[in-house]
């Protein structure tokens, strides 16, 4: 790309990177994440919170994929964070896309993507769907039923099907195969009627669920898939496609686990698939947003409480962003973490309370997070909310008409990134060099971080 700084191809120093946005960016950087906080919070009216947008951290998570998951082709989940700058970046890092309506492939086309990497992953369609599917190109879908086959046969009958299974999973939360995925024993009948309806079913998909721990319910998929290549092949078949879905961490805390279960993964699909003629892709969502996206919310209110049967004083604040909002199923299920956007000597020097962070609503229900620490805290100052960036906006409803977050571009110092691993990577920090500001962020003693229970 014209006008990119030659030292940036195939490096690995990433104080070029950082000098580079510094001379490209359009805004004035700054030297930490406090700094940025609180100047862009005092900047936006009082009921307006805003969401940080890490593209470092979008980096990171990409070289950690390759690194972990080589011979895996990551197709990014819209449905986790539609953001127009995410999108673009993941079109650049060369990321393919999963989507589940006509809405989120028309997204992904007017953000770049070629047509011939968009998995269609919801197995029902609706006809319109399906007709401005083939229109565009996006040929690559999922089934799981004789119904949708019949389906796909009269609106898009030169589409390359994927099978989708059930993944066995014991977990409550979100477990997809309640709704999706045919049984082990059901494949080949779907196969043979595919077959006499003359469509081209190319491979096998399952998804695990979300935030899985579990390496085995992986493994155990893979095991099942394997079998219906191997009834695919005997009915003529050439099935080259293996999607094994998504279900993977995305916090900072949790990315010991992606170690783990990508290992085994990995592992799983050489045993299964070992002589090279079969792609591997995934539907990563929570896995590549998550940690990259923060929460900023303004303290509107707050109420002093002296309990007469405990005798201990406590705090409850009042946020401008609620459970109706932003906090959607985000407590306990993403690692967030509301952490004070105090300087190191007032975060040192203010009393700690036991807190409760109420959202700002009517509603007596809409609770940000039950209980927490935190320092004393007035009107007007800042908390931020870690782990944010999946699921956060697109869950979001409009009750009580209250502004949504506005999004907020940076790109803070990360000393983790091997630029030399990151694909694309002149096109990719030009892109980000236009549409972010630079953190200069450098040490754990300039983090913002939540305050030990």
């Amino acid at each position: 790309m014209n006008g990119v700084n030659d030292s940036l191809k195939n490096s690995t120093n990433f104080k070029n990177v950082l000098d580079f946005i510094s001379s490209k960016g359009s805004h004035k950087s700054y030297g930490s994440v406090y700094d940025f906080l609180t100047e862009t919070g005092k900047q936006l009216p009082q009921d307006q919170a805003f969401f940080m947008f890490d593209l470092a951290d979008i980096l990171w998570k990409t070289q950690l994929w390759y690194e972990k998951l080589p011979n895996v082709a990551p197709y990014y989940a819209v449905k986790a964070n539609a953001d127009p700058v995410l999108m673009k970046l993941f079109v650049l890092l060369g990321y393919g896309f999963d989507c589940s309506t006509e809405g989120e492939i028309r997204l992904a086309l007017k953000s770049g993507a070629d047509p011939r990497k968009i998995i269609f992953a919801h197995t029902i369609k609706t006809h319109k769907a399906l007709e401005y599917a083939s229109s565009v190109g996006v040929d690559f879908m999922t089934f799981d039923t004789k119904e949708e086959l019949l389906k796909i046969s009269k609106d898009f009958p030169t589409a390359r099907l994927v099978l989708r299974l059930k993944a066995e999973s014991t977990q409550e939360f979100y477990n997809l195969s309640k709704k999706f995925g045919c049984e082990l024993y059901e494949a080949e009948d779907l196969l043979l009627q595919a077959k006499n309806l003359n469509l081209n079913v190319v491979g096998v998909s399952f998804h695990v669920g979300a935030l899985i721990e579990c390496s085995e319910i992986y493994t155990s998929a893979i095991e099942k898939s394997r079998q219906v290549f191997d009834t695919a092949q005997k009915l003529g078949f050439k099935f080259t496609i293996m999607d094994i879905g998504a279900g993977f961490f995305g916090s900072t805390e949790k990315e010991h686990v992606f170690h783990k279960v990508s290992q085994d993964i990995k592992r799983s699909l050489k045993e299964n698939f070992p002589n090279g003629d079969v792609e591997f892709i995934a539907e990563p969502g929570c896995y590549c947003v998550a940690s990259a996206v923060s929460l900023t919310t303004s303290i509107l209110g707050k109420k002093s409480v002296n309990s007469k049967e405990t005798n201990q004083i406590s705090r409850e604040y009042f946020v401008n962003d609620s459970y109706y909002g932003s906090f959607f199923e985000h407590h306990d299920l993403y690692d967030v973490k509301p952490v004070p956007v105090l300087n190191p000597y007032e975060l040192k020097e203010r009393t700690k309370y036991k807190s409760k962070i109420w959202g700002q609503t009517c509603c007596s229900e809409d609770v940000a997070k039950e209980e927490c620490v935190l320092p004393d805290m007035e009107e007007g100052e800042f908390i931020q909310w870690l782990n944010m960036g999946a699921y956060a906006r697109g869950v979001a409803s409009n009750f009580t008409i209250v502004p949504y977050p506005v999004h907020k571009h940076v790109f803070i110092h990360n000393p983790r990134l091997k630029l030399n691993n990151i694909p694309n990577l002149s096109e990719v920090m030009e892109y980000i060099s236009q549409v972010s500001v630079l953190i200069k962020q450098n040490g754990e003693e300039n983090k913002l971080m939540p305050i030990r229970e």
